[in-house]
């Protein structure tokens, strides 16, 4: 380091040195403005600026090593040898343009700074070559060392000015000029320190040697060239700051329209922002033109924000509050130059309205609960966990109402959802917090318990929630009373889906309500062997009718004064190939609950009708046919109709035909049932109630329905001639229907005891006393080709 500081204090003339500094910084700066013109430009443009750019570059350089060259002072009579000077020259400009080729335009700084030590290079040639151009009247010899540390001292140097050029930040930008000039000093001023001269009078200049004055004005020449270079790059330099000025200012006007916050980015510093932009930070322009872009959106990287893509980001308003923004990327030119424009678009109404349709989607509205897309979702999770051996087992609850739809049906269904949303409330507070309460649709609810409960905290839990249920419920000026009943499922069978688990608790929960409501039920296996049985019924129901196995009997009603046939009721029979005939009650209650109700109903109906018809035309002339009503066909709205058809297509009376009934049917769906009896009525056909006595609401029911007459259940006819409560019963029965107008027909009759203990109370019987159930052939056999030997006779009571 002393040598080199000695070298510049002693062997150089120091205002020569500050002309060769001069020369060189404006030089570079000439070059790099240049440079940076041609990186911003295109086509013959673009490759004029950089072939003016690469020259200048090289003549600077060579320029400030001849000056500093001129200006060394080696006590003793010098030149400088034309021919290797002039290579020197072309040296200097072919490495710099190849470090600029390689650098130029580029992105990635590993190519910069390849490129940047390729220019070095280049340098370093010139600087070497034009030092051995530099004779001296005696012999030069060179300390290794110096040579050696001047080139490893300048190369990373000339490197890094390179590659730092390129960056987006122009403060970053701006230290590559200085740079480069401190690596052409190192350069040179170690280079030059490594020189050594020994005067000897004998030794001669080589051929082509030109003195330094000679030398010097061309040296001037090319500095004037460098200068002319340089104010161009200053002009373009000016003009392109006009030009960007004013498309920014334009831009800025544009951008004042647009909905979204625009922020116009020289890299990553904001050069303006327009108003919408303004009003969603906080920020005055003032603050934020010339402040980093990482002031609004501080994890956002523009490197890795591909353009044209949204990109979710987070901005900080001037009061340090967080606004979720959607962000755009585009990259525009303005003036030659690109720039950046960030387009931010306020998330929060988007997240919010999100959020509440987050809420929609899995909150029952009325309730406030989770509903059956949230429960089943949060059934999922607690499969997988238990799965993964992460938690222990869970368990499910369902409860359903009992009694509701009489709530909807007396206080509408405004008091209806009051109830509901107390029984919500209820059914919370009853619970451990970490259970969760869905209400699944209609009056059925949902508890999903978390922690592993056995069989009997199962159960403990459904009766509490049952007594919870059934406290009473105000409602207006009136009081509800409800019960519930509950169905509950552990997860002790890992493998299952939510759906299987959801349907093995609701079997649970309809094996309840089939045992009398207001209990719990716990899923067990020969649940899940009844449901699969009725499955296969339900299948076999079906292929059944498609195949034509079911056919119907009929089973003789007679007159008890005088035993003579009146009529028959038409049975359905399911006649499997295989079984033989199938009980009615092992199908009839999965074929009045499934799809093929109507149309078997309908065909019952026709096939009786159309019988009946027949057999008053074979002289059974006041014969009458009764028909059981499935509740699917009484809640078509075109029943009556069907029924008209019917009527119209066999022949039949109106009056010959008897449609019986039941309490549940009449409950299903009451006021359309009312209207279609009252109509049916009115068309003369007639309506018996069956099974009466055997529900709760039938007495009621008789003030509102329109019926001919009741059927007086066989549970109340079997004992009857000595059980004195069964006879009770059924004269209470024969004097309500005498009171309302009523006959009375008695079922399952089926001794001459029986017979006669029932003249008293119903007009008509059935019963296997005088018949059982049997194909319509074999009825024609008995009671129409044969019709004086087919009845049993008995004295009156």
């Amino acid at each position: 380091m002393q040598t080199v500081i000695s070298c510049i204090q002693q062997a150089h003339n120091g205002y020569a040195l500050l002309i060769a500094a001069l020369v060189c910084t404006i030089g570079v700066y000439g070059s790099f403005s240049v440079a940076n013109h041609a990186a911003r430009s295109e086509g013959n443009r673009r490759a004029i600026l950089a072939l003016v750019a690469i020259v200048s570059a090289g003549c600077t350089a060579w320029s400030t090593h001849m000056i500093a060259l001129l200006a060394f002072q080696p006590g003793m009579q010098a030149g400088f040898e034309l021919i290797v000077t002039t290579v020197s020259l072309m040296a200097a400009i072919l490495g710099i343009g190849a470090g600029m080729l390689v650098a130029i335009g580029q992105h990635k700084r590993r190519r910069r700074l390849a490129g940047g030590l390729v220019l070095g290079v280049g340098i370093v040639a010139l600087h070497y070559l034009g030092q051995s151009a530099y004779v001296v009247r005696g012999y030069v010899s060179y300390d290794h060392n110096l040579v050696t540390a001047s080139i490893i001292g300048s190369l990373p140097i000339f490197a890094v000015s390179l590659m730092i050029s390129g960056e987006r930040s122009k403060r970053v930008r701006l230290l590559g000029a200085p740079l480069l000039l401190l690596a052409i000093a190192v350069l040179h001023l170690t280079g030059m320190a490594a020189l050594s001269f020994t005067f000897d009078p004998s030794v001669n200049f080589p051929p082509l040697t030109a003195h330094a004055d000679v030398l010097a004005p061309i040296v001037a020449a090319v500095s004037l060239c460098i200068l002319g270079v340089a104010l161009v790059g200053l002009r373009l330099s000016l003009h392109a700051q006009a030009t960007l000025r004013r498309e920014r200012q334009r831009l800025g006007e544009l951008a004042n329209l647009a909905l979204e916050g625009l922020a116009i980015c020289d890299g990553d510093t904001i050069v303006s922002a327009n108003e919408t932009l303004l009003r969603l930070s906080g920020y005055p322009q003032k603050s934020l033109a010339g402040s980093s872009l990482r002031t609004l959106v501080p994890a956002l990287d523009l490197s890795h924000s591909p353009e044209g893509e949204e990109v979710d980001a987070t901005l900080v308003t001037i009061n340090g509050d967080f606004v979720p923004v959607l962000t755009i990327r585009r990259e525009v030119g303005l003036g030659a130059r690109k720039q950046t424009v960030l387009a931010f678009r306020d998330q929060r109404e988007r997240l919010r309205s999100e959020s509440q349709i987050r809420t929609l989607a899995f909150t029952d509205h009325l309730t406030g609960l989770a509903n059956r897309t949230r429960f089943l979702d949060l059934l999922a999770v607690c499969i997988q966990e238990e799965a993964s051996g992460s938690t222990k087992d869970f368990a499910i609850l369902l409860l359903d109402l009992d009694g509701f739809k009489s709530v909807n049906d007396s206080l509408g269904h405004h008091g209806g959802d009051v109830v509901l949303k107390v029984v919500a409330d209820r059914l919370i507070e009853a619970v451990e917090p970490s259970m969760t309460v869905a209400r699944l649709g209609g009056d059925e609810f949902a508890i999903l318990v978390r922690d592993d409960i056995d069989a009997a905290g199962a159960e403990s839990l459904g009766l509490k929630l049952i007594r919870a249920v059934e406290e009473p419920i105000p409602v207006g000026e009136q009081v509800v009373y409800l019960s519930a009943s509950v169905g509950a499922k552990r997860s002790q069978h890992r493998g299952s889906s939510s759906i299987q688990i959801l349907e093995n608790a609701d079997l649970a929960l309809y094996d309840a309500k089939a045992r009398g409501k207001g209990r719990v039920r716990l899923f067990s296996a020969e649940l899940r062997s009844a449901a699969d049985e009725r499955g296969r019924l339900s299948n076999a129901m079906r292929t059944a009718w498609e195949e034509g196995y079911f056919e119907l009997y009929y089973q003789p009603q007679v007159r008890l004064s005088d035993q003579s046939l009146v009529g028959a009721e038409a049975l359905i029979r399911y006649n499997d190939p295989q079984a033989g005939v199938v009980s009615p009650a092992a199908f009839l209650p999965i074929l009045e609950t499934s799809a093929l109700a109507v149309p078997v109903g309908d065909w019952i109906l026709q096939t009786a009708s159309r019988q009946a018809a027949a057999w008053r035309g074979a002289g059974l002339c006041d014969f009458g046919m009764g028909v059981n009503l499935f509740p699917a066909q009484l809640r078509s709205a075109d029943f009556v109709s069907r029924v008209r058809r019917v009527l119209a297509e066999t022949g039949l009376p109106a009056h010959a035909l008897e449609l019986e009934i039941t309490e549940n049917i009449v409950l299903q769906n009451e006021v359309l049932t009312l209207e279609h009896l009252a109509q049916l009525r009115k068309l003369g056909v007639g309506v018996a109630f069956d099974d009466f006595g055997t529900g709760f609401a039938s007495l009621t029911m008789l003030k509102r329905i329109e019926i001919d007459r009741l059927k007086i259940d066989q549970s109340f006819v079997r004992n009857v001639e000595h059980d004195p409560k069964d006879q009770a019963i059924v004269e209470a029965i024969a004097s309500i229907a005498e009171g309302c107008g009523l006959n009375v027909i008695a079922e399952g009759i089926e001794t001459e005891a029986q017979a006669r203990f029932m003249q008293a109370s119903a007009v008509e019987g059935q019963g296997y006393l005088f018949g059982a159930p049997m194909p319509a052939a074999e009825f024609e056999q008995h009671f129409i080709k044969n019709r004086h030997a087919q009845l049993p006779t008995f004295a009156a009571a």
